[in-house]
């Protein structure tokens, strides 16, 4: 729940930043926008992410290999704006503020992109979809993309993508130290608590020492404890009204708090800021059940990783583990987001055929592919299998990875070559393994009786309008602080008074108003909101 709650606290506070800029005078700062032709080609204007990874030597955002290859080939001329990964939001509202923001924005923030609708700074693209064959048969065969990128005056106003239907994270058990305490994989929390208790108790690293931990709760990770019992803030009642979820957060408490009094996880979790101690821990060999604050590379994690745990355990044996069955129910973990919005059209581009052309030209596969792995015959290969296998990976470091931010709405699935799959080499038995966990993971997706974890992916909640943000902002970080107290209070304070607390706090703090706009919300949009079990309907559907 708390990942959940500041990744949409960051979301929903930029709307309240867009509305305070809207209302201030910005003098002096209009700037006329690009437009007219470049050599034939017309011009137009496209923010893309800064995050400083291009070496000086490749050149800058605005101009490298890459920029004059998609100008070289394009049949628009893309001038593109930089925008510093961290403070986007905000120098993008500055921009629109002043009449300078271009004309195409590209923001994974859904709060943000929602803003600027409300403000009337989008452009409706159901008139010059014509101008993006590639996207309309996108949305022929992925209607939920319509669905999401339509906005409640029924007009399509967001491109995005669709992703490939992984989970977002997964925990992996050493199943050598199952095999040595003659146990099984855990499949509720009770089975699980006692495979960490024998984890941490009867020495399964043989070492003679009582060094090892059970699991990892420190940075995000608890957000996968969290997933095991549905505690995600809010849920669907029985009688089809949205609350908070209370009782599925006392029980992720409860097992948080046993975690931490029976010694099961490093009691010290707290000052483990970014996870990187848990982390180490786990390649060092000395964790049990490992829950990764998010899979960024499933290539990482199931070969990577596990070559450098191997490195101090040679025989090391480590599987994916389903999220065992809570007293709450089945649930998965969260997953990536299937249908992905990224991008929006300024209201106020002179232009918006080409940018469209534009949009049309990124989403082909072929452009996809250069721009995501390079030239062929320069930077890969094909391999025996048929995909594409990196010639050198310092030259591609270099030259390639840091790339893919200029196709940020390419819909990955739709090219084989771009899969996660692409990245193992079967005739490799470390990456054929690694490859066969990937897709054992998968298929705890499929498990029927399993229930997403939350109302939806964070990415698909309501933005709250700005008079609420900072009500939630306040209210829950305090509920926060209560339910990390009730984890680490002893017997003086159980899972029970914390929850009640918190429960306190969050109505005297204003949160019934939050739970009003959310229940009107939901009775608004529950027909064409993209919920939970959309999100497994759609993860599943891609699957099978």
């Amino acid at each position: 729940m708390l990942e959940q709650s500041s990744k949409w606290n960051k979301r929903v506070w930029s709307s309240a930043v867009l509305a305070v800029i809207s209302t201030m005078g910005v003098a002096g700062c209009s700037q006329s926008k690009e437009g007219g032709q470049s050599g034939g080609k017309p011009v137009i204007t496209v923010s893309n992410y800064d995050r400083g990874n291009i070496p000086a030597a490749e050149g800058t955002v605005e101009e490298n290999r890459w920029t004059k290859w998609i100008n070289e080939h394009s049949p628009v001329e893309a001038k593109y704006v930089p925008v510093v990964r961290s403070e986007s939001t905000q120098k993008l509202n500055v921009m629109f503020a002043s009449g300078s923001a271009p004309d195409i924005v590209n923001d994974y923030d859904t709060g943000f992109r929602d803003s600027l609708y409300q403000q009337k700074q989008l452009l409706p693209l159901d008139d010059y979809l014509q101008y993006a064959p590639e996207y309309e048969k996108l949305l022929e065969k992925y209607p939920q993309l319509r669905q999401v990128g339509t906005k409640s005056d029924g007009k399509l106003y967001e491109i995005g993508k669709i992703n490939e239907p992984h989970l977002q994270s997964v925990a992996f058990i050493r199943t050598d130290w199952l095999k040595k305490l003659n146990l099984e994989v855990p499949k509720t929390t009770e089975e699980l608590l006692a495979v960490l208790k024998a984890f941490v108790e009867q020495d399964p690293d043989g070492n003679g020492k009582k060094d090892t931990y059970g699991t990892n709760i420190s940075y995000t990770s608890g957000g996968m404890v969290d997933s095991m019992f549905g505690s995600y803030g809010w849920k669907i009642s029985d009688d089809d009204k949205i609350v908070r979820s209370w009782d599925n957060l006392l029980e992720a408490t409860k097992f948080k708090k046993r975690l931490f009094d029976e010694g099961l996880i490093d009691r010290d979790y707290l000052a483990d800021s970014n996870g990187s101690k848990a982390r180490q821990d786990y390649l060092n060999g000395k964790v049990g059940v490992y829950l990764p604050p998010q899979i960024n590379s499933w290539f990482e994690s199931t070969v990577t990783d596990i070559k450098t745990i191997r490195k101090v355990v040679p025989d090391a044996e480590i599987a994916p583990m389903m999220n065992p069955k809570s007293p709450m129910g089945l649930f998965v973990h969260h997953v990536t987001n299937p249908i992905q919005m990224t991008t929006v059209v300024n209201a106020a581009a002179k232009d918006p055929k080409a940018a469209m052309e534009y949009i049309n030209f990124m989403i082909q596969p072929d452009t996809a592919l250069t721009l995501r792995k390079g030239i062929e015959g320069e930077h890969w290969k094909k391999g025996a299998d048929g995909m594409p296998k990196v010639i050198d990976v310092d030259k591609n470091t270099k030259e390639v990875d840091w790339a893919a931010d200029y196709t940020m709405f390419y819909s990955t699935p739709e090219n084989k070559l771009l899969s996660s799959e692409s990245a193992f080499d079967v005739n490799d038995p470390d990456q054929k393994a690694g490859l066969e966990m990937m897709k054992q993971a998968d298929q705890f997706l499929l498990n029927p009786d399993a229930k997403y974890p939350a109302l939806t992916h964070y990415e698909h909640m309501p933005a709250l309008p700005s008079d609420l943000v900072v009500i939630n902002t306040n209210v829950s970080k305090e509920v926060s602080d209560i339910i990390v107290k009730g984890i680490i209070g002893g017997s003086k304070y159980t899972a029970e008074h914390a929850v009640a607390d918190a429960k306190a706090a969050w109505e005297r703090g204003g949160g019934k108003q939050i739970e009003e706009f959310m229940n009107n919300w939901y009775q608004e949009n529950k027909e064409t909101a993209f919920l939970g079990d959309d999100v497994l309907e759609m993860v599943r559907s891609q699957l099978k």
